[in-house]
């Protein structure tokens, strides 16, 4: 995280710097609009260059809810069971980033910038209910999840809401000879450390699911692995239209 800051405070220093270059010229004397599509789902933006050296960008990115049914066979009171379940994946992020472009016509660039949005990245519940009075519940990894009052058990993937993020590209928003433009990027998010949380009836609220609780190994490894990826790869390719 240090060096994320780091390369943050170097991107203002520039900024600053080619802003004072910059002061006999005309600023944001130009705007695209461009649509994406990538690891991040896909989006729209604003664009505007600072100076010939920094671009600024703006915009909104989403990643299509898509679904996973599966079933979890569990046994209460001896009987065995089977239940259905439903897991969603959902990502939407709000964006603001700096292009750095080392020389005047460059087309390669250096950003730097975050993406901010919900924490929830996945949710999963059972469409089959539980009977609540007969003290039904999951097994999840051998931690017992009770039902809320309908009947359903609740888990989530959660990561932060802030994510700083950084990467490298080719191409400009803004083209001197063309109404279109294409421009490429590879960076990554960092989303901090993911948790695993499941809602509790008792206490009214979601608690973390700690890998130290869960006796299951296959289970256990599985959060652990999750806990471990800390950063997102973000690729993608975008199309701009020069409005003026």
């Amino acid at each position: 995280m240090r060096r994320i800051f780091q390369l943050l405070g170097l991107v203002a220093a520039m900024l600053l710097a080619t802003n004072a270059h910059a002061q006999d010229k005309k600023l944001f004397n130009h705007l695209a609009i461009g649509a994406e599509v990538g690891t991040t789902g896909w989006g729209f933006e604003a664009a505007m260059p600072l100076t010939h050296y920094v671009t600024f960008r703006t915009g909104f990115t989403t990643l299509p809810r898509f679904n996973v049914n599966f079933d979890i066979d569990y046994t209460t009171k001896g009987v065995e069971k089977n239940v259905d379940v439903k897991g969603r994946v959902h990502m939407s992020d709000y964006k603001l980033l700096a292009d750095i472009y080392p020389f005047k016509h460059s087309s390669f660039h250096v950003t730097g910038g975050f993406y901010a949005g919900l924490p929830d990245l996945g949710t999963v519940h059972n469409t089959g209910l539980l009977e609540v009075d007969e003290g039904e519940g999951l097994e999840i990894g051998d931690v017992f999840v009770r039902p809320d009052e309908t009947g359903t058990v609740h888990l989530k993937l959660q990561t932060k809401s802030f994510k700083p993020y950084v990467g490298l590209g080719f191409g400009r928003p803004i083209s001197s000879k063309h109404k279109t433009s294409v421009a490429f990027d590879l960076g990554v998010m960092f989303w901090g450390k993911p948790a695993l949380k499941v809602y509790s009836p008792d206490e009214n609220g979601w608690i973390k699911m700690r890998k130290d609780d869960i006796d299951n190994k296959d289970f256990h490894d599985a959060v652990k692995i999750i806990e471990r990826v800390k950063v997102y790869p973000v690729l993608n390719l975008r199309i701009y239209h020069n409005i003026f």
